[in-house]
């Protein structure tokens, strides 16, 4: 197995169906993913990055800096 295709398969979690009730009116055609903590958190990470790089990269450089001046 490739390294992207087993990297994707974590990230995308284990495959839950839809929980099918016979005797009700209602049925679901969409199952769901349930990411592994790690890969919920990898997320979360990713999110607040894209979000705020700009100001991860100048904090990383002053804090650099200031290591640097010292």
């Amino acid at each position: 197995m490739a390294f992207k295709q087993r990297i994707s398969e974590w990230y995308q979690g284990r495959y839950v169906p839809p929980q099918y009730d016979p005797g009700s009116g209602f049925f679901i055609l969409m199952g769901s993913y349930e990411r592994h903590w790690t890969a919920r958190a990898a997320q979360v990470v990713a999110d607040f990055w894209f979000a705020h790089w700009q100001w991860t990269i100048a904090t990383v450089l002053a804090v650099i800096g200031l290591l640097l001046y010292h």
